[in-house]
């Protein structure tokens, strides 16, 4: 799967995950503050690209991912 085609799922799963239009939502998107910081909101999230990807995001982990990007980069990393 290439960078573009991971970013694009993860967009989808914040759009969800937000109740953002996934056009808002681009790779340098800061989550925390463009995003939010609702817990249940970054779970649905975390076990949605968890579940797509095979991939384990630890929960203290995903808060300090600034942007989009680098969950993205974090993701690629992980498969």
């Amino acid at each position: 799967m290439t960078r573009e085609e991971v970013l694009a799922k993860i967009i989808e799963f914040a759009a969800m995950a937000f109740k953002k239009d996934s056009a808002e939502i681009k790779e340098d998107t800061d989550i925390a503050n463009e995003l939010g910081v609702a817990s249940n909101q970054r779970v649905a999230m975390s076990a949605s690209i968890e579940n797509e990807f095979d991939v384990m995001i630890p929960v203290a982990r995903f808060g300090k991912f600034a942007t989009i990007g680098d969950l993205v980069d974090f993701v690629m990393d992980e498969m």
